[in-house]
């Protein structure tokens, strides 16, 4: 596998486009129940490339995905143009999309569908349709314009996506990951995966979430065939159908989708699956053990890591009986630290500590949040910066990190990192009281979100619909709660552990 890892200053999507010349019948993307070949794909890639204005210099530019080809290949050809690419969420909110339009100074928006929505959030923003093009490939015009991009448009230190994780301080932040830290995280699975052009990679995730990046790219590294998750009905159902209906050698998913279809574990098989990828949540032994039971042929390993460090960059390999012993509060290890990373636990004050909170420093560590957000996140020590990642781990005497929780008030909902001072924010401003948000998880181990308003009564459904307007549907709460005077603990702050117990009936 070394001769295909990236070459340092190469940018991901000139891989993709070299794999696609190499094997152009080759089926590349299974969406809308549609195949597109690798050349196909090149086609698209070309209409969208071309329609890029080479007069101005565009470093950012936006992609409203619309969960078609056209909203992957723009990925590509905003990359091959030497652009970072800030992908707009349609589900999400217009004003968080409006937020990262103006935090990233978006001057561009590349789209295939023209609605209302595109059409709130652009003002003052280019807008280029890609779907509608009378535009023609020419392989070899295409194949000299690639070379020239090689050469000229991408370095170590190119910005290649950013994305919006939950910020600490209300609203969220950009996380600008950089070309070396996108090559050093495939370089990783280039050197310890065999993945090839016979296999099928299911793709879950909106784009929007770090992890798409491997699960949409890797496959088309390789020549393989990346199935993209219809996007109508019940989720957890259609990613066990696709696994099954296309014979799915390799997936990545959040752990929470083992809670969803637990009671169907008994009825799965998988006998083609090669890898079962989980991260961005606690994977719990129990659950995985009898996920495992489906896969009579499937290798599976716990991934962790938070955007800042570039998508993963821990690995556990799981297995039955060792896992068991490794486990801590029925949590799987988070594994050991890529090549290329370095992981230090520190106490309160950033000193070496057995059990604290996790950092890393590496080529993977982004270098600071956009627009320079949360500096406080990073720290110097003996001469390397490190990122704090608010978890509390330890190692134990396998060499595993293990996970014991966080830092702070930051959760997972549905593998979606979320601060809950966002939420509290975004209902003060509705509501002009206090609010306290809380995270407790439910007898089935999910993670539900409480808001606890100082307020004799809440009208619930009104407050909830103003929500809908600017937060994401992963950040609501499940439960509005009125309290008409918050209890303050020993240091005055409140006392979010008896809020828990008032709201969790």
């Amino acid at each position: 596998m070394e001769s295909q890892k990236i070459l340092h200053n190469e940018c991901i999507a000139q891989k993709v486009v070299n794999t696609a010349f190499q094997f152009p019948e080759n089926n590349a993307l299974y969406i809308n129940d549609t195949f597109y070949s690798y050349k196909q794909l090149l086609e698209i890639v070309n209409v969208v490339y071309l329609q890029i204005p080479n007069n101005k210099d565009y470093s950012r530019i936006g992609i409203y995905c619309n969960d078609d080809v056209y909203s992957y290949a723009s990925i590509v050809a905003v990359n091959l143009y030497g652009a970072a690419y800030v992908p707009l969420n349609k589900r999400f909110p217009l004003s968080r999309n409006k937020w990262i339009i103006k935090e990233c100074a978006l001057k561009l928006i590349v789209t295939s569908v023209m609605d209302e929505n595109i059409e709130a959030i652009s003002d003052g923003v280019d807008i280029i349709n890609v779907e509608h093009s009378d535009l023609i490939f020419d392989e070899e015009a295409f194949k000299i314009k690639i070379n020239k991009i090689r050469c000229s448009n991408r370095n170590n230190n190119s910005v290649c996506y950013i994305l919006f994780t939950s910020g600490s301080t209300g609203v969220p932040k950009g996380v600008p990951v950089s070309n070396e830290n996108v090559n050093s995280f495939f370089n990783y699975f280039f050197k310890h995966y065999e993945f090839n052009k016979t296999d099928k990679f299911l793709q879950v995730y909106e784009l929007t979430f770090d992890v798409s990046v491997f699960s949409f790219f890797m496959p088309l590294m390789v020549g393989a065939c990346c199935y993209i998750l219809p996007d109508d009905g019940i989720k957890h159902i259609k990613i066990i159908e696709s696994l099954q209906k296309h014979n799915i050698t390799v997936v990545s998913m959040v752990p929470t989708v083992l809670r969803y279809i637990e009671k169907y574990l008994d009825e799965i098989t998988l006998p083609d699956l090669r890898y079962s990828f989980f991260s961005g949540d606690a994977l719990y032994h129990k659950l995985v053990t009898k996920w495992s039971k489906s896969l009579p042929n499937a290798k599976i390993h716990n991934f962790y890591g938070p955007t800042e460090t570039t998508i993963v960059c821990t690995r556990y390999i799981f297995n039955e009986f060792t896992s068991a012993k490794e486990s801590v509060n029925g949590i799987v290890p988070l594994g050991k630290v890529f090549e290329g990373m370095e992981a230090l636990i520190v106490d309160e004050n950033n000193k070496p500590a057995e059990k604290g909170e996790l950092c890393f420093a590496g080529l993977q560590v982004i270098l600071s949040y956009l627009n320079n957000a949360d500096a406080h996140k990073f720290f110097n020590y003996k001469n390397k910066c490190f990122y704090k990642t608010g978890d509390i781990v330890s190692v134990n005497k396998f060499g595993n990190l293990v996970f014991y929780g966080r830092t702070d008030n930051q959760v997972k909902i549905n593998g979606y990192r979320v601060e809950l001072v966002e939420i509290e924010n975004a209902i003060y401003t509705i509501t002009n009281v206090n609010c306290v948000v809380v995270c407790k998880e439910d007898e089935n181990k999910i993670n539900q979100l409480f808001a606890f308003i100082e307020k004799n009564q809440i009208d619930e459904n009104s407050l909830k619909e103003k929500l809908y307007s600017v937060l994401p549907v992963y950040m609501i709460p499940q439960r509005f709660v009125a309290v008409k005077k918050f209890v303050l603990n020993a240091n005055g702050k409140v006392d979010r552990k008896k809020l828990i117990k008032i709201g969790y009936y």
